[in-house]
């Protein structure tokens, strides 16, 4: 894989970020819980994309799901989860 293409990807996955803060405000205080049910709706909305072969739209969800993991990351990280785990 070349640099330029995990930059694209990168830069969509920070963009849709800044969209998702956009729409549904700071989300730190979601529990794990509530991060496994926003990230298994976006990972259906890929497996239907995947079954109805809209690859544009994949695309697109695949994103949506990597910015969700981004926020839960960012979220644990303020939470001082790196802190509790010894690092």
């Amino acid at each position: 894989m070349s640099e330029i293409t995990r930059a694209k990807i990168l830069e969509a996955v920070l963009s849709e970020r800044e969209r998702q803060d956009k729409r549904w405000g700071d989300q730190t205080h979601n529990t794990d819980l509530q991060w496994m049910s926003i990230l298994t709706e976006e990972v259906g909305e890929v497996a239907s994309d995947v079954n109805d072969l809209r690859l544009a739209g994949m695309f697109e969800e695949i994103i949506q799901c990597a910015a969700v993991c981004f926020a839960w990351s960012e979220a644990y990280i303020d939470r001082g989860g790196l802190k509790n785990d010894g690092e």
